[in-house]
Order: C-alpha cells, then sequence, then structure tokens
C-alpha cells in the first residue's frame, strides 16, 4: 500500500483525561502497553473488515476499540494465549476466577509459583498462576520483577488492585467472544492475514529491550526485518514506538503522528515527570474519526 509522505502532526497531552472504555484496565500490565494512548489510537483506524494485533500483549486497544466483524490477537507467549484461550471460555473462565479469588496476594504465593519446582498441566491453573504473577511482579515483569509490595507515600495498593482485576474478567470474558487468538510468529501472523481489507495494530517491543523480554527479546536485526516485511503488505498498517531516529528512517515516507505525555513510571514516586514521546506511523492516510465505545 503506497502512501504520500505526510509532514509529522504532533498531540500534547498532560494528565490524560479519561474517556469512557468499555474496560478500564488491560487484562495483564505489559511494557510499552498503550493503555494510556488507547483513545488517540482509536482514532486512527481505518475502514477495514478484519483487525489483527500482531504483538498483542495485554490488548488494550482492541479492548477499547467497537469490535470489527473479524479480530485476531496473535502472541508468541504461550502463557498469555493460554490466559487469554481460559478467559475467553466460559467454563473455563469461571474455574479462573474461582482459582484466583482463593488464591491469596501474599510473597509466599509469589516466591513458590516463580522459583519453585512444582508445575501443572491444568490449563486453568497454569492461566491463574500466570495472572497472578503477571499482577505481583512490579512493574508486571515477570522475568525480573520482584514482589510488588504496596507504596508507603501514594496509597498504591497492588494488593486490592489484583483482587478488584479478577472483578472485571467476566466482561472481557464477553468481549473476546469471536475474536480469533493465534500463537504465531509475527512473520506468520503477517503473512498469513495479510488482505486489503485487514488492518494491522503492530506495537512491537522497544528498542533495547532485550533485558526485558530475555528469550523472547525483539534485537535491532529484527525492527529492520519487520519494516521490510510492513513495506510490502496489501493490508494497512498501524505501529507505534517511541520517538527514536531508527524509527524515522525505517518509516520514512508513511504518515506520522506524535502523542506526548509524561512518563508513567515516575507518577507514583512523586519524582519531577519527563515527557516521553510515542510515534505513530501509518501507510494510509487518515481520516480521523473515534472508534471508543460510548462515543
Amino acid at each position: 500500500m503506497s502512501c504520500k509522505k505526510l509532514s509529522s502532526l504532533s498531540v500534547s497531552h498532560g494528565e490524560e483525561t479519561k474517556e469512557k472504555f468499555m474496560y478500564t484496565s488491560c487484562v495483564i500490565p505489559r511494557m510499552g502497553g498503550k493503555a494510556y494512548l488507547a483513545n488517540w489510537l482509536s482514532g486512527f483506524i481505518p475502514e477495514h473488515i478484519t483487525y489483527v494485533e500482531p504483538f498483542a500483549g495485554g490488548a488494550k486497544l482492541l479492548f477499547a476499540k467497537k469490535p470489527s466483524p473479524v479480530e485476531v490477537l496473535n502472541d508468541t507467549d504461550n502463557n498469555l494465549v493460554n490466559l487469554y484461550r481460559c478467559i475467553q471460555n466460559p467454563e473455563k473462565m469461571v474455574k479462573l476466577i474461582s482459582f484466583l479469588n482463593e488464591t491469596p496476594y501474599a510473597r509466599s504465593v509469589f516466591q513458590s509459583w516463580k522459583y519453585g519446582d512444582e508445575t501443572t498441566q491444568d490449563d486453568v491453573e497454569k492461566a491463574g498462576r500466570y495472572y497472578f504473577l503477571c499482577k505481583a511482579s512490579f512493574g508486571g515483569d515477570v522475568k525480573r520483577g520482584g514482589f510488588a509490595l504496596p507504596s508507603k507515600g501514594t496509597g498504591r495498593n497492588p494488593a486490592m488492585t489484583y483482587h478488584k482485576s479478577i472483578n472485571v474478567l467476566e466482561h472481557i470474558s464477553k468481549r473476546l467472544q469471536g475474536v480469533t487468538l493465534e500463537c504465531l510468529d509475527y512473520k506468520d501472523c503477517i503473512s498469513r492475514y495479510d488482505s486489503s481489507k485487514v488492518v494491522f495494530f503492530v506495537d512491537p517491543p522497544y528498542l533495547n529491550s532485550e533485558h526485558y523480554y530475555g528469550m523472547d527479546s525483539f534485537s535491532q536485526e529484527d525492527h529492520l526485518a519487520l519494516a521490510e516485511l510492513l513495506s510490502g503488505i496489501k493490508a494497512g498498517a498501524m505501529i507505534t514506538h517511541y520517538q527514536n531516529s531508527l524509527y524515522d528512517e525505517l518509516y520514512k515516507g508513511w504518515h506520522r503522528f506524535e502523542y506526548s505525555s509524561f512518563k508513567g513510571s515516575h507518577k507514583s514516586t512523586g519524582e519531577s515527570k519527563p515527557v516521553t514521546r510515542e510515534i505513530l506511523y501509518t501507510n494510509f492516510e487518515v481520516k480521523q474519526k473515534s472508534l471508543f465505545f460510548g462515543n
């Protein structure tokens, strides 16, 4: 899909005004998650039949936008995809909620499931353990994060957040009905679903974040390969990344939009809030409109 180069458009945001989402939180927290961008991003989604996220993660945009005729969430994380499948299945969802409600927010549980040798073959228990570790790990970092403690100064209470999050799983299950769940390499996903009636929302791991993703690291060479793949597709594509010169070069000629906000990781510390810039690149001309629930 070809397009004429546009000059960059910039939107500056301070403390983001809360919009009416159908769901107010992601299923799980993820580094680089787009919860705070969902309102802004939804306005760029073009007309389409099929909506695909090759790097689903927390899938905040899918949960914020209106349903499409066909929707696909893809991720290479088997634990994440299993969690989505259990939430999607009404019978397993009920069992999952029961399992989570019976699981105390406790360091002993965290250490046992993260460092212990005990494993389970039950899909629901696997999903429950993974969900708990995501919620109980500092910063949502299951690989490196320690047990998330309450904040003495801000009132942040991860135990309460964990238990409240369980209450929305039934609503999330309803939203996931009709969504196809895949566990493919992003290249296979994009190649399999590429069509002129498709829009891809592409949210790859950030550059230089290999230490966070470990075995699932996404190197600079992967970013180059992704750009090459997207340059030849028939579908519409939206790709987001923090501002950097490599991405500006890789997606030169695409339409470029900028979103500025305070960096969220500083909000709970009382430190000064540096401005962060997220860039959206699209391979199609944009007619902004709202695809938000309640709008």
